[in-house]
């Protein structure tokens, strides 16, 4: 048989119990004990555990998120040319020479996006809301770039004679000879995916010098893509 402070706990913890069901002197909604804090779970704001979410509200979610993240903004992307004035480079400092790596400098085309975006849509395991956040950070890993500026791999191509390569909103290529100079304008391509592989044609190869290849007369890139009369 319980002794007494066995029958007197239980008897405090049933009060307790009692009156959070029946608005008694304890439980939710009143304090434990005069001046205590009241204890009012259920009515606190927590978005993460007690409001209520449905399906539909997701979906809206899910596909608000995927819309924002499929728009295209302007390209503006720098391959990232470290300029080495001196003797030729011959693209020595650029990491990660394996095809794998080089996909940093090209574009994602609109179907690789959505793909990522879109890997975990669909699982009837995974709300869409979270489906969605997951297919966003496997669109962020991978090697190659959307609407960034710059690399997603430190990749580090070199010239002593060009300090900077980049893609413009109109898809051509615009190269910088010594830091500071004037910017001159290759041709590229409309669409951003192509425009990214010609550049990656001049600063993506181990062991070629950018500043020969760029030569507008001599150059195996420059004499395909400059605009300057080759006479």
């Amino acid at each position: 048989m319980a002794g007494k402070a066995e029958m007197d706990a239980a008897r405090t913890l049933g009060a307790m119990l009692l009156g959070g069901l029946t608005g008694g002197p304890y439980g939710v909604g009143r304090a434990a004990r005069a001046g205590g804090r009241v204890w009012n779970t259920i009515t606190r704001e927590n978005a993460e555990g007690f409001v209520p979410d449905d399906n539909g509200t997701r979906n809206i979610r899910a596909a608000q998120l995927l819309a924002n993240e499929m728009q295209s903004g302007p390209i503006d992307f720098d391959a990232g040319v470290v300029y080495v004035p001196g003797p030729a480079q011959e693209n020595r400092m650029l990491v990660g020479t394996s095809p794998s790596d080089l996909e940093a400098f090209v574009r994602q085309s609109e179907a690789e996006h959505a793909e990522a975006l879109n890997s975990y849509m669909g699982n009837p395991d995974i709300p869409p809301d979270r489906a969605a956040r997951l297919g966003l950070k496997k669109e962020q890993g991978l090697a190659k770039w959307w609407n960034d500026n710059e690399p997603r791999r430190p990749l580090t191509p070199s010239s002593s004679c060009v300090s900077s390569a980049r893609i413009g909103p109109n898809g051509d290529i615009y190269i910088r000879f010594q830091e500071g100079g004037k910017e001159y304008q290759y041709e590229g391509s409309p669409d951003p995916v192509e425009a990214s592989k010609i550049l990656r044609e001049l600063v993506g190869v181990p062991g070629e010098s950018i500043g020969r290849k760029v030569n507008s007369w001599t150059g195996s890139w420059g004499r395909a893509h400059t605009y300057l009369p080759k006479g």
